[in-house]
């Protein structure tokens, strides 16, 4: 049996739209005059409101998602710095415990450079000796005041010596090759004699150091 469709009824109704739709006027096409449109125009803008809902919800959705995954990704890119970190730390660790006991070491060797309060009478007799092997004369080795830092004090102080050229070159360098920390600033090196530079006057501005622990221990106790 051969099924058949009159397909005529949608044909007279479709055109019948279509005339409706094209007798309409600009001013028939707003809003507020919708419910006198045709139903084919109500039902293709009913449709096209219903594509907009739905474009936008899946968008918000999408995108709230898309948030969430970024973070999420964030997240886990941290998570795996962190981790990375910590793994060459722990693969590190004896390294460093060698580093730190190598710092420790030199940090201990460098205080015991460092005179205690009880030690200037002896650095200044060294002075005294060294200017005696290198033949010269020690004037004076004049105190300054201490100036305090965090940790440490420095101890400056002032030498006048007289003696020839090379004589004041080989005191300084004793001077320097002590085994206490001293630094030295300020050469004022001038004839004795006008007129006769073989014998000078030599000036300078040297500074030793205290490492002052309970200072320390204060400071940090404060922190």
């Amino acid at each position: 049996m051969k099924l058949t469709y009159n397909l005529q009824p949608l044909k007279s109704w479709l055109a019948s739209q279509g005339r409706a739709i094209r007798r309409l006027e600009k001013d028939d096409l707003e809003l507020q005059r919708a419910g006198q449109w045709p139903d084919a125009l109500k039902g293709l803008a009913l449709l096209g409101i219903l594509l907009l809902v739905m474009f936008a919800s899946n968008w918000l959705l999408i995108s709230q998602v898309r948030d969430q995954v970024d973070q999420l990704s964030r997240e886990q890119e941290e998570l795996f710095e962190q981790y990375q970190l910590r793994a060459f730390q722990a693969a590190n660790l004896t390294a460093y415990q060698q580093q730190m006991r190598a710092m420790e070491s030199v940090f201990q060797e460098l205080l015991s450079r460092l005179p205690i309060q009880r030690e200037i009478p002896r650095l200044i007799e060294d002075i005294q000796n060294q200017a005696a092997r290198q033949g010269i004369t020690l004037q004076a080795v004049n105190l300054r005041d201490e100036e305090k830092r965090d940790f440490y004090t420095e101890l400056p102080f002032e030498i006048r010596a007289q003696g020839s050229y090379h004589n004041l070159a080989a005191f300084i360098s004793g001077i320097s090759r002590q085994d206490r920390i001293i630094t030295l600033h300020d050469f004022i090196l001038t004839p004795a004699v006008s007129g006769q530079p073989t014998v000078m006057n030599l000036t300078l501005q040297a500074r030793t150091y205290r490492y002052d622990e309970d200072q320390q221990a204060s400071s940090g106790g404060n922190q």
